[in-house]
């Protein structure tokens, strides 16, 4: 039988698809591109299943995080949390999967990795097959092959508008049990239009009508529905379509004096560190590389200006090394990255290998952070009264690599306050309920908009020095009073 004839027995409906799922079962749907038609197909059998677990990570879909579907579809959030999720950890309806991103894969690997009562079924959002029956995994390809190899069954949901990109972003008809084809339609532009007309304020309509078309189909679609009530500040910070902040920009310029001609650069796609490309952190440099876990904004321009050449790079030369591409890229830059030999998707466990990151010479590893404590505690999961914020990603393997790295550095970039001033993000200790990720002996460089505080080879009152040194003249005093009763008689 050739690929053609088992891609043509697999295929099925997206109802046929999901009543393999029973209940016990555990679903999950990993990381974006996260289907579309089979989430809502499994939605549909609420009231027929019971304690189907639902892991999933950076969420998109959200029936089954609303109150009422604990019962059906009981959650596990994996790796990141985000705005659609909060309520659901605040109101502790859901649970949460805490691992190190390279580590991912291990518990699946070599122990019995606890959850299901049933079946392990992966639904996955796929390209169509090539001429010799590869499918992609689009933008993002995570560690979605390793979870194809290990699951009981796998479900894939095949869209056409799935890019295709070099490294290890591949499948094989013959690796996949289930097909359901499904290439969602983009509404009209008579509906974009009624759509934005539902936003009672000119200035969030104008702003949306200025975002819609740089999106790729995949977030078209997500954010499209929230159009009508939804802030696109956030969106637009996102994309680099908006003026970064003075702050941001000084934090950027503060960070720029940290990275050399010939550098391989990790960068974070957080609040601030999607911001800092877009705020002139690169400006003027050249030769720079790029292994990182995603591209922030402003990334794929960079290469096309020839400021990214990878020339100097000791893995992969040459080459943008991601796992995904979300979420800074817009789909003009999608269309670049398209076939494009640049890029290669390589999966989480190479790219967040410390290994692998420590073997780049010359690795600058930009990263955001809630809290900074004055031992050098980093936070950046949890605030205040363990309320998860987000997840840990990969940014634990690139702070150790980094550092470890023959001439590199790990960078952690933070405002130096919060919740509009009333709070300053370095903090005396960090407190009890706020997790910390990088732990003391890994801290490296700290950036705020007051300057570079420099922590590797410190001792704990140099350390306390330099960060108080790079806090807001506001909490200045009392950070150096406390400072005075922790480290010293």
């Amino acid at each position: 039988m050739n690929w053609q004839q088992e891609y043509k027995r697999k295929l099925i409906s997206a109802e046929k698809a999901v009543a393999l799922v029973q209940s016990g079962d555990r679903v999950n749907f990993h990381l974006p591109p996260h289907p579309k038609l089979l989430p809502q197909a499994l939605a549909n059998r609420r009231y027929e299943l019971k304690e189907v677990t639902i892991m999933v990570g950076a969420p998109a879909f959200g029936q089954w995080f609303q109150t009422g579907w604990e019962e059906s579809f009981p959650v596990t959030l994996e790796t990141y949390s985000g705005l659609q999720t909060r309520a659901l950890m605040d109101e502790r309806r859901g649970d949460f999967f805490p691992h190190s991103f390279s580590l991912q894969m291990k518990a699946r690997n070599e122990r019995a990795f606890s959850g299901a009562k049933g079946k392990d079924i992966f639904m996955v959002l796929i390209s169509p097959p090539d001429n010799h029956g590869f499918c992609s995994f689009g933008t993002g390809l995570w560690n979605k092959k390793s979870m194809a190899q290990k699951a009981d069954v796998v479900i894939a949901e095949v869209d056409e508008n799935q890019i295709r990109t070099y490294g290890d972003n591949y499948i094989h008809v013959s690796q996949i049990d289930y097909f359901v084809e499904h290439t969602p339609q983009l509404p009209s532009p008579e509906q974009i239009e009624a759509q934005l007309n539902k936003v009672d304020s000119l200035e969030w309509r104008e702003k949306w009508r200025a975002i819609l078309p740089r999106l790729d189909p995949e977030r078209f679609l997500i954010f499209f529905s929230y159009v009508p009530t939804a802030d696109p500040s956030r969106i637009e910070r996102i994309l680099g379509i908006t003026e970064p902040e003075e702050s941001i920009k000084q934090i950027a310029k503060n960070a720029s004096t940290l990275i050399h001609d010939g550098d391989t650069i990790q960068i974070g796609v957080g609040g601030t560190t999607g911001q800092l490309v877009t705020a002139g952190i690169f400006e003027g440099k050249s030769d720079l590389g790029i292994h990182s876990e995603l591209l922030s904004s402003g990334m794929v321009q960079l290469v096309k200006q020839g400021v990214i050449t990878g020339k100097y790079k000791s893995v992969h030369p040459g080459k943008v090394v991601v796992t995904s591409l979300f979420p800074g890229v817009t789909w003009q830059d999608l269309e670049f990255v398209d076939g494009n030999p640049i890029f290669e998707q390589y999966q989480i466990d190479e790219v967040l290998s410390i290994a692998v990151i420590a073997a780049q010479r010359n690795l600058a590893a930009i990263n955001n952070a809630l809290f900074v404590d004055l031992t050098g505690q980093i936070g950046i999961e949890t605030t205040l009264g363990f309320r998860l914020w987000n997840g840990p990603g990969g940014q634990l393997e690139f702070s150790i690599g980094a550092v470890l790295a023959k001439g590199g550095r790990s960078i952690t970039v933070l405002p130096s306050t919060a919740l509009g001033g009333a709070t300053s993000r370095i903090v005396p200790l960090i407190e009890e309920g706020v997790m910390v990720n990088i732990p003391r002996a890994f801290a490296d460089y700290v950036v705020t908009e007051y300057g570079i505080a420099s922590l590797l080879g410190k001792t704990q009152r140099q350390r306390a020095e330099e960060l108080i040194a790079i806090a807001h003249p506001d909490f200045r005093q009392e950070l150096r009073q406390q400072a005075r009763k922790l480290f010293y008689p």
